[in-house]
């Protein structure tokens, strides 16, 4: 074991846990840690522009690989701009390690320079938070996030390392292996398993509605088996659209946002639906009592206990991984005779929801339909594509028109729904997945959020797609104000600078579309590309998804 400074051990701490980058700005109370790094082969620091960025970077990674992504802020200002991007890996269940630098012990509690109770700050935004007091703990409170982070529901923690602590020797000990897979994992009591079993046989239109468990789990295939053995259609949590392959004839999409009125209908036809991996939270149910099927039957699995039965009552709740749970399920279900009439019916949805995309290939017109915008990219995305998203209108059509072949293919904005985050979340994925493409689809009034990363992907060669989809209006608000306001629009206009050039003053690619014919080819040349590339793409303002909360405004 050997002997260092506690900052240094912060470093190798991280090092020893497998952790290759740390994502953020340097600031004057983290100077012990980043020396620490210098000249190492096995941890870097990768600078943003904004401390969002690297907080949303680092959600990237833990939704991408399980393992902790790592962010590191100044105190004060720099931990206050954390606070988005942290939300968000709360809100995705993505685990995140946030690392703050605070000000010296003796000048705690009087209001000093950059000093903010930085536990308050954080405590609702992260799984916990944690000041490292003694300097000689400092090793064992990183390895104690990193298991915080990825156990149970996977979410951020924080860690609070005051500047005087760092600079005081300490010993470091070896860490051991702290990986996720190494982890054991809880499984359901065997009489629920039975009587799920028991249920689901029985069912004459089985539905499985599979979340973020599923992909936690690793378990597509062990969804995909049940589904096959019980003929059972497959939907899927809003933004999850990538737990099982599109193309797979059982699989239906989405329930939440992008649903076609076919989907919606089918699920609501199902007489017994397994929620497995989902909390049937708001963003996928908005806690409608409307929202399943007049005589529909729940059985209800997910991997902590306050969320079974929490919204909606379960006639069989069940508490484990969601891969213990498809596999338990499956092995007592016996032979089985599938509804041909149900697979029937599943056939005739899968059928629309085709016929549906393809539709947006007739669509013309300029500015161009975003439809069509998606539907051209769906037409030349590489299959091993990673697809990166805003919240908001421009964005909002993904989820009808894109197809994913595998797991951790989509990282949308899940519960926080917020719009800038794409971009940032886009030059995340591609730092840890340097082999695959990467895409992020954001509106104009999203990508200048955090359109500064240009330069960060130009100076680590992050070489990501962006497609803006370019209508100068912040487009969700004037749909509201369309449908519910008699078209008083307020506060919906923007302006923009031609997003191409944009692009070349960083030095990156950038191209402008206007004609809905030049898509796919532009995109195609843009996907080619070894540097940063925008597509520029102007869309009709006026042509967006319809409002989601209907509930929530003046009829």
């Amino acid at each position: 074991m050997a002997t260092m400074s506690a900052g240094y051990a912060i470093a190798e701490s991280l090092a020893q846990l497998g952790i290759r980058n740390i994502i953020g700005m340097a600031g004057s109370c983290m100077v012990e840690i980043l020396d620490g790094m210098y000249g190492r082969e096995d941890l870097g620091f990768v600078t943003v522009r904004h401390e969002q960025s690297g907080a949303l970077m680092a959600s990237a990674h833990g939704r991408l690989t399980g393992t902790p992504g790592v962010c590191m802020a100044t105190n004060g200002p720099g931990a206050t701009n954390l606070i988005t991007g942290i939300a968000h890996a709360k809100l995705a269940q993505s685990p995140v390690i946030v690392i703050t630098g605070a000000p010296m012990t003796k000048d705690m509690f009087y209001e000093s320079t950059q000093e903010i109770d930085h536990g308050a700050l954080f405590a609702p935004v992260v799984k916990r938070t944690i000041q490292v007091r003694k300097a000689d703990k400092a090793a064992d409170l990183v390895r104690e996030a990193y298991h915080e982070a990825i156990s149970g529901v996977p979410g951020p923690v924080h860690l609070d390392i005051p500047r005087d602590i760092m600079l005081e020797d300490v010993v470091v000990p070896s860490l051991g292996d702290h990986h996720p897979k190494n982890l054991p994992r809880s499984g359901p009591d065997p009489e629920g398993l039975a009587a799920a079993a028991k249920i689901l046989k029985s069912a004459k239109r089985p539905l499985i509605l599979a979340g973020g468990g599923v992909l936690w789990s690793e378990a597509t295939g062990d969804l995909i088996a049940l589904a096959e053995a019980l003929g059972a259609a497959i939907m899927v949590s809003t933004g999850r659209d990538d737990v099982a392959p599109t193309d797979h004839p059982l699989y239906l999409a989405s329930i939440g946002r992008g649903t076609i009125p076919e989907a919606a209908e089918i699920f609501k036809e199902a007489d017994i639906v397994f929620a497995v991996g989902t909390r049937l939270a708001h963003s996928t149910t908005f806690l409608r009592d409307t929202f399943l099927g007049e005589n529909t039957r729940l059985i209800h699995a997910a991997h902590v206990q306050r969320n079974v039965g929490r919204h909606y009552p379960a006639e069989v709740g069940l508490v484990g991984d969601s891969g213990i749970v498809l596999r338990g399920i499956h092995a007592l279900l016996g032979d089985t005779s599938p509804n041909a009439a149900w697979r029937s019916r599943i056939d005739q949805v899968k059928t629309a929801q085709e016929s549906h995309r393809e539709k947006a290939l007739t669509y013309g017109g300029k500015p161009m339909d975003p439809r069509r915008a998606q539907m051209a990219l769906a037409k030349v995305m590489p299959k091993n594509a990673i697809l990166t998203m805003d919240a908001g209108s421009a964005a909002g059509y993904l989820y009808e028109y894109q197809k994913f072949e595998r797991p951790r293919s989509l990282l949308a904005p899940q519960d926080l729904a917020a719009i800038g985050i794409g971009y940032p979340i886009g030059l995340g994925a591609k730092l840890t997945c340097p082999d695959r493409p990467v895409v992020t689809v954001s509106g104009d009034g999203s990508f200048l959020f955090n359109g500064a990363e240009m330069e960060t992907a130009m100076r680590e060669k992050l070489n990501t797609t962006t497609i803006i989809l370019n209508n100068h209006n912040l487009g969700s608000e004037r749909a509201y104000q369309h449908h519910f306001y008699n078209d008083r629009y307020i506060g919906d206009a923007i302006g923009n600078p031609r997003f191409d050039d944009y692009a070349r003053v960083f030095g990156g690619v950038g191209y402008r579309v206007e004609d809905p014919n030049d898509l796919e080819d532009v995109y195609i040349e843009a996907l080619k590309q070894d540097k940063p590339s925008v597509v520029d793409v102007i869309v009709d303002a006026d042509i967006y998804p319809e409002p989601r909360r209907k509930d929530a405004v003046k009829a």
